[in-house]
Parts: structure tokens; sequence; C-alpha cells
């Protein structure tokens, strides 16, 4: 066994067996009398246990040949919540770059002593002892200086530049896949302005992570070297500066619980005011039209006025640290000058070179000290930006099982059994023991009044809601093991509203299935009925949208987004109130493409139009959550209280009783 040490564990070893198998060795322990012993494993049969083999026995088995596994990764980013943790970890993954940003400021802070030292030269050397010759060597000296300190400065503010774009990249797209991967119910309980307003406060902490938390990360640097020339100048005078910067770190920590008290009424304010404002922009139709311009300014004026009042609040208490502490910031070089001047009246032996040199260099490295205890109070604020992103950020995702899950062909069998559901702890059941069966191929209609539980139905079937008791399988397959992407990409679904994104038809219509071929395109839009309308205009299918499809009517709008879900060839397709807001001309040329669209493929159809129903092979009543009767149009027409009676309220031209012959016709044609 020559390679592997012994009595050691090697879960992540396989090696390979004569024959063409393998096995999984576990450990190879030391015996008294058989020596090196491999304890194997049967990774196909791990029931069997441990098997034991010793080196003779071994040799018999193996080839020779071992495979060593090692994780791809450790603990990705996208395993890790939001946090300061995770916001370091950004940082530190760059520390290459950081060690070339160090050594540029290593070699910068040793320039920056250049001046401090040269006055120093000149007034106890020069100035005294009228050395022209000198002061022409250190002019020389100083300008070879500046020109390498430019030079540096320039490398160190192009490395911080890569870092902060670096970690910016990283910030955006661990923001966005997390935003994608949040359940339905998330964004159907969080108003969309307050989402958009916590998800901006990221842009607070980007700023700070990579401007001044970095550059006070780097001024350390430059500490570590004028800290101890400061106390080989003068220990006392630096014993001063340390105090006075104590004295800024005691009056911020005092002042930091009540300035992030008031922080946390601006960011509620302003959540408040971004919330009103989305809906503001969002509900303009409506405004509009009711003429609430005047109320929705009155409502606005509020809300700014709580804002503005909030900001001069924290403004105001801000002000107060920032006037105790600016004597101390003075005193820091002041002070020193002073102190110094005090300390070379009674000690003739400090030289006024000393004292200016100091001077400066107290000046200098008091900066990054400052900095490093106002970080505290910046710090209370960046606090807050993170926990409002990390409420979006950190909110459980989706389970989607993507990559494991069952991804088994859908032909579109589906059964519910003894399916209970509810909307929130404490609700009323939206679903009440409800037990289908939904045969592939046919048209099942699903009607009730509003709150039935109709559209919840869809809802489960599509994975957007998953806390349900029972069971609903789709072919066989339990909802709860199949891989998200496939049941979604198996199930096309056109809603009562649907969202048209910028771009054009073609991109619209394909936007599911990138890879469709414009004969695809096409035919999906000849099924939606949307072809006729496409060709009328100057661009046809390349014709762009604004956001929304602004610019279409909304039947339009309706049969791009059928043809958008007949693009992927779906298994199953749910119309959800597709009609319900068109006009009649919209209405027919939806329904009359309807038996076209469900040719090999399973049709779930809810409506309150029991017109378009007409057609299902069978129809589903709901009534407060439960199933109330399942039959056909003419089984239902007969039987069912509230069928008959919706029927006849949409048809009163029609008399109880009396054939209807749109209905024979409807039967005939799908035959």
């Amino acid at each position: 066994m020559a390679g592997i040490e012994p009595s050691v564990e090697c879960s992540s070893a396989i090696i390979r067996l004569k024959g063409g198998g393998a096995a999984l060795l576990v450990r190879v322990v030391i015996d008294d009398r058989a020596g090196q012993v491999a304890v194997l494993e049967n990774p196909e049969a791990p029931d069997e246990g441990e098997v034991a083999l010793d080196e003779m026995h071994l040799a018999e088995l193996w080839t020779g040949e071992v495979i060593l596994v090692k994780k791809s990764r450790v603990f990705d980013d996208e395993d890790q919540a939001f946090g300061y943790r995770w916001l370091i970890g950004q940082v530190l993954r760059e520390k290459r770059l950081f060690r070339e940003i160090g050594i540029a400021s290593i070699m910068n802070t040793i320039f920056t002593l250049a001046p401090a030292m040269v006055v120093m030269i000149v007034v106890d050397r020069v100035l005294v002892n009228h050395s022209s010759s000198t002061l022409t060597v250190l002019a020389g000296g100083v300008a070879i200086i500046v020109v390498f300190e430019m030079i540096l400065a320039s490398l160190r503010r192009s490395f911080m530049e890569v870092t902060a774009t670096r970690i910016d990249g990283r910030l955006n797209l661990y923001m966005v896949r997390k935003l994608l991967g949040l359940p339905m119910d998330y964004f159907e309980r969080n108003p969309v302005g307050e989402t958009m307003s916590k998800l901006s406060s990221l842009w607070k902490v980007r700023n700070f992570l990579t401007g001044q938390l970095l550059n006070t990360m780097i001024d350390l640097f430059m500490l570590a070297i004028l800290i101890p020339i400061l106390f080989w100048l003068s220990w006392q005078l630096s014993i001063f500066v340390f105090f006075l910067v104590a004295a800024i770190f005691v009056v911020i920590y005092v002042f930091l619980e009540p300035v992030n008290r008031q922080y946390r009424k601006v960011t509620q304010a302003e959540v408040a005011k971004n919330v009103y404002l989305t809906e503001t922009v969002y509900g303009m139709r409506t405004i509009k039209s009711l003429a609430l311009e005047g109320r929705r300014m009155k409502e606005w004026d509020a809300r700014v006025s709580r804002s503005i009042q909030a900001r001069h609040e924290f403004g105001t208490m801000i002000n107060y640290p920032q006037t105790l502490t600016l004597p101390f910031e003075r005193a820091i070089y002041a002070g020193s000058i002073l102190l110094g001047a005090a300390m070379a009246l009674s000690h003739p032996e400090t030289s006024p070179g000393t004292l200016m040199a100091f001077g400066m260099l107290a000046a200098r490295a008091s900066g990054p000290l400052v900095q490093m205890t106002k970080l505290l109070q910046d710090g209370g604020e960046i606090s807050g930006a993170i926990a409002d992103a990390g409420f979006v950020l950190n909110h459980p995702p989706e389970v989607s099982r993507v990559g494991q899950g069952l991804r088994l062909p859908v032909f579109g069998n589906i059964a519910f059994q003894g399916v209970n559901f509810r909307y929130a702890a404490g609700a009323p059941l939206a679903l009440n023991d409800v037990t289908i069966n939904i045969e592939p191929g046919t048209i099942y209609g699903i009607m009730g009044r509003s709150g039935s539980g109709k559209t919840t139905i869809t809802r489960l079937l599509q994975g957007l809601n998953t806390k349900y008791e029972g069971i609903i399988k789709i072919d066989g397959m339990d909802l709860r093991e199949m891989d998200l992407r496939h049941l979604r990409t198996s199930i096309g679904v056109v809603a009562q509203e649907n969202f048209l994104f910028s771009g054009t038809i073609r991109e619209n219509i394909g936007m599911a299935r990138p890879n469709a071929t414009f004969a695809e395109i096409v035919r999906a839009a000849q099924l939606a009925g949307a072809e006729e309308f496409i060709e009328r205009m100057p661009r046809g299918y390349d014709t762009y949208l604004a956001e929304g499809g602004s610019n279409l009517s909304g039947g339009q709008r309706q049969r791009l987004a059928i043809a958008r879900a007949l693009v992927l060839d779906p298994a199953v397709m749910i119309l959800d109130e597709a009609t319900s807001a068109l006009d009649a001309e919209s209405e027919a040329i939806i329904n009359a493409n309807l038996l076209r669209i469900a040719q090999s493929r399973t049709i779930i159809c809810v409506s309150h139009r029991l017109a378009m129903l007409v057609p299902a092979d069978a129809i589903l009543v709901m009534e407060r959550g439960k199933v109330y009767d399942v039959g056909t149009h003419h089984e239902l027409l007969h039987r069912c209280d509230i069928y008959k009676h919706l029927w006849y309220t949409q048809n009163r031209h029609v008399q109880p009783g009396t054939p209807n012959a749109p209905i024979t016709i409807a039967h005939s044609s799908r035959a």
C-alpha cells in the first residue's frame, strides 16, 4: 500500500479493483499481526458493512490505482447569509491585490516621511549653519521623492479601483441571484417599493466597503511605520496625541446609540416615502382616471415632511459629536507644537526642527486614527443598511431542487389527493380536502365564485406555494420531489394580466426558450391568434415593445402572452382568467383558437365566463375551497345550481330548458 499513510482516514479515496469494479477506502490501520490493513466499503451496498483486507489479499484485488476525490468548493457565496461575514469574505478574496496595495502604501508612507524630515533638517541644519549646498541637495531629493510618490500613489489608486470594481460586481450578481431565488409569496406580501428601498441600501454598504473602510484599512500600513517614528521623536508628545485620539473615541462612542436610533427613524421614513412613490408610478393610470392628483400630492407632502423632519433630527444629533471632537482634532497638531515648545523651553536639548517634524507627522498619523474612531459612527448607518438589505437577501429562498429533483417527461395527468391549503397561519382554508383527477390531453375547466379557490389550484400546481397538506402528482411524480425548473417549463401559464418586457415581439415570444427558431416563434403566434396583428405592424416580429407592452392593446398583449407560453410546447397549459379583461372580439379570437391550442396537451382553463368552458371535457365547480361538483357543461347545467345560476345570468337571452345551438357546435368541433 505504497503512497497511503498508515492509520489515517481515507474517506475521500476510491481504489480500482481488478475486473472493473471499485471500492471506497475508508481508512488504513496497523494490526500487530497482519501489519497494514485496508478497511474497504462497497459504495453500491453500504449496508453490507466494512471489509478489512491485509496487504496480500488486497494485492489480489487491487489494480494499484487510487482516485482521490476533493470537493470543488467548500463554502460558496450563495450558501452564506448576507452580513458582515459575507462582506469581509469579499474583501479577503482580493488578498493578492491587497498585497500589492500594501506594498505601494508602505513605500508611499516612507515617502510621506520626507517632508517632515526635510523640515527638521532645514530648521536644524540649513538655517542654523547657513548651508546652501545642503539646501540644494535637499531640493533635488524632494523632487525625486515627489516623482516616485506620484507614481506609487497612482498605482495604489489603480489597484484600489480594480478591487472596488470586483467587489461591486460580485455584490450586484449576489443581489440579483438572491432576488430571483425568492419564493413568489415574498413578493406578494412585501410592496415593491419597500423591497427596492431596502435593496438600495446596498449601495451605501458598497460605498463604505470600497471607500472609507478600504482606505482606512490601507492607512493602517502607514500607521505601522509612523507610530514608531513618533515615539522615536518624542514619546511624551506621542502619548499626548494618543490621549486626544482616545478622547475622540469616547465622544463618538457615547453618541453612537442615539445616532443609530435616529438613523433608523430616517430609514423608516425613507422606506415609507419610496413605497408611496413606487405605488404612485404603478397606479398612474388609475390616478389620472379618478383625478386623484391632489389627494396623492397631499399624502406625498406628509411623507416628505416626516422624512425631512427625521433627516433634520438626525443631522442635529450627528452635529453634537462632530462639534465636540473638533477641538481634539485641532489640538493634535497645534497642541503638539505648543506642548513641544513648552518642553523645549524647559529642556533646551529638544530642537525646533524635531518639534516641527513631530507636528507634521502627528497630523499625518492622526488622520487614520480619527477616521478609525469615526468608523464606529458610520458603522451604525452601515449596520442599518446591512439589516435592511439582509431582510430581503436573507429571506428563505425557494426550494427549487434544480439538478436534484425528478425530471421525468410530463404528459399532463394531474391528481390532487386530499389537498388542504391556507395562505397564512390562522387564515381560513383556501382549499379544503380537494381531490380531483385530470386526464392527459383533455380540457379541464374550473369555475366558482370569487375566493372559491380556483386560482389557488393553479398556484399549487406551479409550485408557487408549497406548504400544503395532501398530495399533488403529475404523471405519478410527487410535486414536492420535482425539479421546479423542469416543472415550470412543462407548464405554460397565461394569467389575467401578463407582463411583457421591453424588446421586440420576437424576443418576447421566445424569451422562455432562447434557442427557439423563427419558425417555432411564428407557429406559436399562429396558435395564439397573434400573427394577424403582428403582420400588420411596420416591422412585424421585429417591432419594439415598450415596457409592459404599453404600445399594444389588451387583447394583443394577451395573445402574445399565450404565444410566449406555447413556444415551450408545454404538456400542460393553464389559462387563468385569460380572457376576463378582453373585449368581445379578442375573446372570440382566443376562444376560436382554444381547440387548436389543446391538441396533444392538457388545458386547465379557469374562467368565470362560462362560454369559454363549454368545450371542456370536464368542469370543476369550486365553492368556499371545496369541490362542489364535477361534470360536463350539459351535466352541470341540469344538476348544479351554482353553475346553472351563473350560466343563465350570463346568457339571459337563453331560456332554461331550451336547446343551445352554440354548445352543440362547440362539442362537435371538439369531437
